[in-house]
């Protein structure tokens, strides 16, 4: 289910943007318009990220033990600038919430075509871990975009795998 959601983001991502005033790009998704944030490496090569864009919708309420469904649409620009929350787990590597199913896309420019992808799911047995384990300046620094998911984990993870 996950590995057809994100084809179907992938494929239907209009890459027209425009930059506001701040350098913040802006780029037309299927659902909406997001805004992300310019950053440099630390070779100094500069890429853009989008952090945060939901895949499906909040796994909270009647959907806490379903499988991912798909995320709404939204109408004001959404801000993708930074991860504030990540999936609940043991470890607690900051702040945890159930609506955790995003998206942290960086790269290198904003249009064009032919640009290698590596897309990454953390390890961690699915009872811990995060889309920040790990950072995308190796990735940036060779011209590949680099998209990293979250994933629900734990009792809130797994229980969908198994049928009701």
């Amino acid at each position: 289910m996950y590995a057809k959601l994100l084809f179907i983001i992938f494929l239907q991502v209009d890459f027209s943007c425009f930059f506001a005033q701040t350098n913040e790009p802006l780029v037309h998704l299927p659902n909406g318009w997001i805004r992300g944030r310019q950053d440099v490496t630390v070779k100094n090569v500069t890429f853009y990220a989008f952090e945060k864009i939901p895949f499906a919708a909040p796994p909270v309420g009647d959907l806490r033990f379903k499988p991912p469904q798909p995320p709404q649409n939204w109408s004001n620009i959404l801000n993708t600038t930074h991860l504030d929350k990540i999936c609940f787990q043991l470890s607690r590597k900051g702040p945890e919430s159930e609506d955790c199913l995003y998206l942290n896309v960086f790269t290198p420019q904003i249009s064009g075509d032919g640009l290698p992808v590596m897309f990454y799911v953390h390890g961690g047995g699915f009872y811990d871990g995060t889309a920040r384990n790990l950072g995308p300046d190796l990735f940036i620094d060779n011209g590949v975009i680099f998209v990293a998911a979250n994933c629900r984990l734990g009792p809130f993870g797994s229980c969908f795998y198994f049928p009701n």
